[in-house]
């Protein structure tokens, strides 16, 4: 995956997230515009994380661990 990719998709979810906090804050639910904020934190760390799983596959390959 590009890294220009990756940067689209978290700008994705993080307005997505924004919109949706927003619509749930209004109509006080500020409960569930919380769960949904930390659900779009939890997305966004796990598409960084799939992708520092393939810079530290890379390394191992380049140093023959």
């Amino acid at each position: 995956m590009d890294n220009i990719d990756l940067i689209f998709k978290l700008a994705g979810v993080g307005i997505l997230v924004t919109v949706t906090y927003t619509v749930l804050e209004r109509l006080d639910r500020k409960e569930w515009g919380q769960l949904v904020a930390l659900a779009g934190i939890a997305i966004g760390f796990l598409m960084v994380l799939q992708e520092v799983a393939v810079l530290f596959r890379t390394v191992r390959a380049m140093f023959n661990l």
